[in-house]
């Protein structure tokens, strides 16, 4: 039998889901436990006005205590506060809870405590982020989301600075903490709660664009959710099939990272798979009906799969989260992700550390390295991560700027393992390390998909140089030292000639003659067959290059004088300056005489502007 998700909220939230309401202890532990932290709160208020204790602390534990019934973890969830803001101590708690409970309570509130004063000088949130990463247990990891998902609720009283940056904390460190954590449910809503204060300008663009998106139509989830339970009713195989929306912040930065590789643009939402992700959960936990299940569904999405999107995460799971996915591309609609997995798998793809607590399954896995960076910052990693997976977790802008890591201080080689409470820091000063296949082989999977999509770019730059390269001594004897500057003058020639060879633009031109998919000849006949040559464009092309020394005003028009003497007209000129100052000038002039192009050599030549390199063709 298959059971079909009955739709009743698109987006529902996740306190809607837990239902955290009024605190009530269910052990008298706990019960001596909200009483004796009552006592120490009292008077204590928070921003908003409300009473600290109750409206803070009890929120914390009935959300911890709703998610993992263990006694240790509410007590601490209540008191976690206690020490850092009132000045109770760790003996104290101790012998109000005796014996092994008193411990575990004591062990997770010091890894939640900040250090008041750190010894060696530096930051006390810096130390007390350090010191929580040495903890590395998923108590401290879970009732720390918990403060911080409540802080966030009620971020609307804290000053725009102060939302600001808590709402990028909350976003880099917490909601990465809760990804590590495999608790993606967590995750979204930590996220979107932060986004509006993240991006304030760009969230309410976000959010107009994903709800008016067509796949969040409760009619079009429906059909496929029924279309896809008919497939595993007449395949035979039992189990559920629902679905899940992706949160805003999640949908927006998947959007960034696909602009930055040129696979769709900033405003159009239809590229990414997972607005919606349809998820087919067989009941059997046997990994084969799954692959048995995926031939199904390919057939049923033939002429709509997108080949270059297909995981298997069974085979090689990614923090825990184990599922078969693929994408259909559905005309007038957008992508959509369909997922397989048995129900076991789901539960913790959903809900990770959490579910595996919940059902005494090892939890070994979800010890996550949390590193900092200099300014405070926190980041969580998988277990055996390398410096290059800090460099990625950090900025993944960083991944083809690297100069050299400094960890603790000290630099450090990109494939050295990162110990928790490292303190990373990224030079970009200086020459930067290309990046190289064998990075693959000393990073964890998130790092690899970031290092892929980076090595493609490079790999795509040093092809478009070595295209450029190629080309060069077949347009001087045209006359052109640029095809830009064909672009510009003749435009219909040169979509002409980009049609001929196949090629969108200029850069995939350069990038398939230096990577070989494109012949020189071939380039030379496409050439030939649209009248890109001396003789249709009759033009003569010279480059000159400077030094900053004699990069001064007047430059230009004293160049532009020096064309005129030797008989020559511009018709189009581009000036480039860098950043040190010098600079480069092309011009582009009525076709010269032999005679007049040697003279106007000499001329640049002896110039009162000295330069470095002159070439006429």
């Amino acid at each position: 039998m298959v059971r079909v998700e009955d739709i009743s909220e698109i987006r529902p939230l996740i306190t809607d889901e837990f239902q955290v309401g009024e605190f009530i202890p269910r052990t008298e532990a706990i019960k001596r436990a909200y009483e004796w932290g009552q006592k120490v709160h009292s008077g204590q208020t928070r921003l908003s006005g409300e009473p600290y204790f109750e409206t803070h602390c009890a929120w914390i534990a009935a959300f911890v205590d709703k998610l993992v019934q263990k006694e240790s973890w509410t007590i601490a969830a209540l008191l976690h506060d206690t020490i850092e803001d009132q000045g109770e101590t760790l003996e104290e708690i101790n012998a109000l809870f005796p014996g092994e409970l008193g411990n575990e309570v004591a062990h997770i509130i010091d890894g939640l405590t900040k250090i008041s004063n750190p010894r060696d000088g530096s930051s006390r949130e810096l130390e007390t982020l350090r010191k929580i990463a040495m903890f590395r247990d998923p108590a401290v990891f879970v009732v720390k989301l918990a403060d911080k998902s409540h802080n966030l609720m009620t971020l609307q009283f804290q000053p725009p600075a102060k939302q600001w940056a808590k709402a990028n904390e909350a976003i880099r460190a917490y909601g990465k903490l809760a990804g590590i954590l495999n608790c993606y449910r967590w995750r979204r809503w930590i996220e979107d709660m932060a986004f509006p204060y993240a991006e304030p300008d760009s969230f309410p663009i976000v959010k107009a664009k994903i709800d008016a998106d067509p796949r969040l139509n409760i009619n079009f989830i429906r059909y496929y959710l029924n279309e896809l339970a008919n497939i595993m009713n007449t395949e035979g195989i039992d189990g559920t099939v629902r679905f899940t929306v992706n949160g805003y912040w999640q949908a927006w930065d998947k959007l960034q990272r696909m602009a930055r590789s040129h696979r769709t643009s900033l405003d159009d939402f239809s590229a990414v798979n997972d607005i919606v992700s349809f998820r087919m959960l067989i009941s059997d936990p046997d990994e084969i009906a799954c692959y048995r299940l995926l031939a199904r569904v390919n057939k049923y999405f033939q002429r709509n799969l997108d080949q270059d999107r297909f995981d298997d995460y069974i085979a090689s799971p990614q923090n825990g989260y184990k599922a078969l996915q693929i994408t259909a591309y559905l005309p007038g609609t957008g992508a959509v992700e369909i997922a397989i997995a048995t129900e076991e798998m789901e539960g913790e793809n959903t809900w990770g550390v959490i579910y595996a607590l919940n059902n005494n399954r090892d939890i070994s896995q979800y010890r996550p390295v949390q590193i900092l960076t200099t300014y405070g910052g926190t980041r969580f990693l998988e277990e055996g991560s390398t410096v290059l997976d800090g460099v990625a977790s950090i900025q993944e802008y960083y991944l083809d700027k690297i100069h050299k890591v400094l960890v603790n201080g000290e630099e450090r080689h990109i494939y050295d393992m990162l110990n928790p409470g490292d303190v990373v820091e990224v030079v970009s000063a200086g020459p930067h390390k290309q990046p190289e296949l064998d990075w693959l082989n000393h990073c964890n999977p998130t790092t690899g998909r970031l290092l892929r999509n980076v090595l493609a770019r490079v790999n795509l730059k040093a092809a478009s140089k070595l295209g450029r390269q190629k080309i060069h001594p077949l347009l001087v004897q045209r006359g052109i030292l640029d095809l830009s500057d064909v672009a510009s003058l003749d435009p219909n020639r040169l979509e002409s000639m980009l049609g001929l060879l196949a090629c969108a633009n200029l850069d995939d031109l350069y990038a398939a003659i230096g990577g070989g998919s494109i012949f020189l000849n071939e380039f030379e006949n496409a050439m030939d067959l649209v009248g890109i040559s001396s003789s249709s464009l009759r033009w003569t092309s010279i480059q000159i290059y400077g030094t900053n020394s004699s990069n001064r005003p007047g430059g230009l028009a004293y160049f532009a004088g020096l064309v005129s003497e030797a008989g020559g007209n511009i018709i189009r000129t581009v000036n480039t300056t860098t950043k040190n100052g010098d600079f480069h000038v092309r011009m582009v002039l009525n076709a010269l005489k032999p005679s007049q192009k040697e003279n106007l050599h000499k001329l640049f030549f002896d110039s009162r502007f000295p330069l470095t390199e002159i070439e006429i063709a």
